[in-house]
């Protein structure tokens, strides 16, 4: 939908989200229905180079990994084309893993976990040689361990080197921390070497084959086979541990061990499209056959409980008391349903003052560090698109009903620093045209500097991530007020689907992997797929385009495609009177649409927005747009950098698209922008003529926003954004790539203006 340039990807990546190569994970005897696309077996090399598979076979020392790689029914992939890579562990390394897996008693005390780890149990099991142990092993545990070794794209060993960082690899969504062994290595002969979640050492590397390269490692490289809740109490998080008393407490520890959709039956959920699944050209995509659920925990170490006076968990639950007891004053939830809050001993209770404060902790999607915001690192530079100092921040609503958590990072191209509800009076208002907010100008005070999070002491689980922060994290007045500002929601993040299943921060590379080899721009799913989607026209084709040069927030966005007609649950926001906006491409493809917006995806709930919508309409002539082209200050001194046309737009339901994203990495300004007191156009000169979004002209090429409606939204109810596409004209296609809720009083400043970011 959106235009797309080619552009080489950066190889230099450091963290492996072991997610990202061929389908959903299976730990122990818990097994998953295949979602692996089956390779194309005329696909065989007939060259006299070797393919992965020809050398794992040709290497004895690598004897048991192939054996695991054959009973996980990877080994055909090894031997097809593509660009793979492989960390293949030693013999030695095998058996050593083994053996811990089997004497491994913490089953014990897991809920979930079986007795050798789903091994079969063999009295003789001292005396066996590792491929007898290999064999003793369930397909499931081989195929988990076999993914948690693959990746669909080619990483050289010099591209893995340097700072810890994870990086998602395989389609189960989970990562693999890379590094190097320092002085402290365990083994000597490691100082120096590629570390793998701090065990695995590459011993030899860059060892290439035609389909790709293939790594020896010393130790199969350990990765969590615990669900979320397991990790914090099997693993001894053991400066976590006034947290998890109040989880168990709540019962939120249960909700933290469920890993994807089922049927009422119990049975894995399955989606099927059948031969739904092209693209425009007729070519098959990639589509989930089953949905994994993962969750996001922040939760505060010991010791950040104790700088707040809290030792126990019954001081939790006094300062409970004291920081939920009136929360009505600003949840407004709380007063529009008319709930009364409990401050007594029954901590399931969802407003009981502990199970809210736990609920505020947990997100539905499972996001590793480095993918909470959209962050410039080694996975995301080849498509990174933020330009002129723009700071990444992102909003995911909480398990504690219809409330949002920003997430927020400061100073991304160098210490990345994260903070929760971080809060800065007028952050997206500015007196200087062209600048967004920054702290020590006089109109925007940091008020709360929010609740940081530990980047350096996370850890992975079969579903999910619990990340220590070192604040006590609350939805207090501080969260509310930092959310009185334009609210920019990324498809990506409400639709936590995405998230989920490995597709949020995707490469093309990984996705053709995903699609036997095919094409890999898009993914499209069953229209039952998300919770938050509900399509009335069976026809309606739901597709997602991964990370790449797209002219879109994030590098990536959502579509509906051919005679759509479906709905979107929008994120809740604060009480308040709010301006509606949706981003959009004017281009021939956009179609003729009407927008309802309803409490309920009923659509006898809905109610028709306005007139209907064309997105197809060419803004230098449609005159009820309104658009102008800005002229650049150092070519006509007249041009005020189109302030007043802004103005005029907006008072027709338009605004040009933001100046903090460009088409890929095509933006050529990534610093901030620089202001001169005698020239208020200054900074704002400066981005006239780049390519950020907002500068970008012509039809078929710019972005605009439209203002879908301004109304009165409340916390406690739900609001459903309907599409419905009313031409009958299947080329047709709806970009949902982000939402804007914008409070009336930041849009009808008299003091500041919203400012272009």
């Amino acid at each position: 939908m959106f235009n797309k340039f080619t552009t080489k990807g950066n190889m230099n990546k450091i963290i492996f989200n072991i997610g990202k190569l061929l389908a959903l994970g299976v730990v122990g005897m818990v097994c998953f229905a295949s979602c692996t696309e089956e390779p194309d077996g005329s696909n065989l090399f007939s060259s006299d180079q070797k393919t992965i598979a020809e050398l794992l076979r040709d290497r004895s020392e690598l004897s048991a990994f192939y054996r695991i790689l054959e009973k996980g029914n990877f080994d055909k992939y090894m031997g097809t084309y593509g660009e793979y890579t492989c960390f293949a562990p030693v013999n030695d390394g095998v058996d050593s893993y083994l053996d811990s897996l089997y004497y491994d008693e913490s089953y014990l005390l897991s809920k979930v976990k079986l007795k050798h780890n789903g091994i079969t149990e063999d009295a003789n099991w001292d005396n066996l040689d590792v491929m007898a142990k290999v064999n003793l092993m369930s397909d499931s545990l081989c195929d988990d361990i076999a993914r948690f070794h693959l990746s669909g794209e080619e990483h050289l060993q010099v591209d893995l080197d340097g700072t810890a960082t994870t990086w998602t690899t395989m389609k189960t969504g989970r990562s693999i921390r890379v590094n190097t062994f320092g002085e402290d290595a365990y083994k000597e002969e490691y100082v120096g070497l590629t570390s793998l979640n701090d065990i695995s050492a590459i011993i030899d590397g860059d060892i290439e084959a035609i389909n790709g390269v293939l790594h020896v490692c010393s130790n199969v490289i350990p990765r969590s086979d615990r669900t979320t809740d397991d990790q914090l109490r099997v693993e001894g998080e053991k400066d976590l541990r006034i947290f998890y008393e109040a989880l168990e407490l709540t019962g939120y520890a249960d909700t933290l061990m469920i890993e994807k959709k089922v049927n009422a039956d119990g049975t894995a959920k399955t989606y099927d499209l059948g031969n739904n699944h092209n693209d425009r050209d007729g070519n098959s995509l990639y589509y989930p056959k089953e949905c994994m659920i993962k969750w996001t925990v922040f939760a505060e170490t010991d010791d950040a409980f104790r700088a707040a006076g809290i030792n126990s968990f019954a001081d939790l639950k006094e300062k409970c008391v004291e920081w939920y007891g009136n929360c009505g004053a600003w949840y407004d939830y709380i007063t529009e349903k008319g709930i009364t809050i409990s401050t007594g001993d029954d901590y399931t209770n969802p407003f009981n003052v502990v199970n809210m404060f736990v609920a505020y902790h947990i997100l539905r999607a499972g996001m590793p560090i480095d993918r909470i915001v959209y962050e410039k690192n080694a996975q995301t530079n080849a498509s990174w698109n933020f330009c002129f100092g723009y700071e990444p921040q992102e909003y995911f609503e909480t398990m504690l009903p219809n409330t949002l958590l920003k997430v927020w990072e400061t100073n991304p191209k160098t210490t990345k620093n994260l903070w929760l509800n971080r809060y800065l009076t007028n952050n997206t208002l500015t007196s200087k045209l062209g600048l967004f907010g920054m702290p020590g100008d006089g109109d925007h005070v940091l008020v709360f500097a929010g609740v940081p999070v530990d980047r350096n002491n996370s850890v992975e689980t079969l579903n999910g991530y619990i990340h220590r922060i070192n604040g006590v994290l609350k939805y207090d007045q501080n969260a509310r007020n930092a959310l009185y500002e334009r609210m920019r929601f990324d498809s990506s993040t409400f639709l936590y689907e995405l998230i989920n299943n490995g597709l949020r921060g995707a490469t093309p590379a990984e996705v053709s992997t995903l699609n036997g080899g095919g094409n890999g721009d898009r993914v499209a799913f069953e229209n039952t797929y998300f919770d938050n989607i509900v399509c009335y026209n069976p026809g309606t084709l739901l597709r997602f385009n991964v990370m790449g040069a797209w002219r879109a927030h994030n590098s990536d966005q959502f579509q509906g495609w051919d005679v759509y007609d479906f709905a979107i649950k929008l994120p809740h926001v604060p009480t308040g009177e709010y301006e509606l906006r949706i981003i959009y491409p004017p281009m021939g493809r956009g179609g003729l649409m009407q927008f309802y917006l309803g409490n309920s995806s009923k659509q006898s709930d809905m109610v028709a927005i306005g007139i209907p919508f064309d997105a197809c309409a060419n803004p230098y002539e449609d005159a009820t747009i309104g658009y102008e082209d800005i002229v650049n200050r150092a070519d006509d001194e007249t041009s005020d950098c189109g302030v007043e046309s802004d103005q005029r737009m907006h008072v027709r339901g338009y605004m040009r698209a933001p100046a903090s994203f460009s088409r890929g990495t095509y933006n050529t300004i990534t610093d901030p922008l620089t202001y001169n007191e005698d020239d208020i156009y200054s900074a704002a000169s400066q981005i006239i003529g780049s390519t950020s979004c907002r500068s970008e002209t012509g039809y078929g090429t710019m972005m605009l926003r439209r203002i879908i409606t301004t109304q009165r939204f409340e916390q406690g109810k739900d609001y459903w954004l309907r599409i419905k596409n009313l031409v009958n004209d299947t080329n047709l296609g709806w970009s949902f790539d982000f939402v804007e809720l914008v409070p009336l009083d930041i849009v009808n400043s008299q003091t500041m203006t919203e400012d272009w970011y």
